[in-house]
């Protein structure tokens, strides 16, 4: 199921593909030359290529420009953006894809994660951004 399709053959007759939707989390900076408002424009594209390929955006933050921990392709702040979405393997694998082909963007990561984990309210990286406001 490298695709995220899973196949269940009933009575040995019929075929019944299941799309297999898990929930992950996304966060990805973008480089220090990019401004906020690109930067949002970054989260809308990755917000718009999850639902046209069926997924969920669960929650979507931009947590302000920040220091790096290490410098990473000459930049020593990024812009982060976090997401929460549901999506299956063959999305992610897509989606890791034109991360990696998008130059304004110098780190992602991807963590799945299982449904009790989830949290609506604002990540604790949000409320920092908020109380440093």
């Amino acid at each position: 199921a490298e695709d995220g399709i899973r196949y269940l053959t009933v009575t040995g007759v019929q075929t019944f593909a299941l799309l297999i939707f898990s929930l992950y989390e996304l966060v990805f900076i973008a480089r220090q030359e990019v401004s906020p408002v690109r930067a949002k424009e970054l989260a809308k594209k990755v917000n718009d290529f999850i639902k046209t390929k069926g997924g969920k955006i669960k929650k979507e933050e931009y947590w302000g420009f920040k220091n790096l921990a290490y410098q990473i392709k000459k930049s020593r702040k990024g812009h982060y953006i976090f997401f929460i979405f549901d999506a299956t393997e063959k999305t992610i694998h897509e989606l890791r894809l034109q991360i990696k082909l998008t130059q304004d963007i110098i780190r992602h990561m991807f963590v799945k994660i299982k449904e009790k984990d989830f949290d609506k309210d604002p990540s604790v990286m949000m409320k920092e951004s908020q109380d440093e406001s």
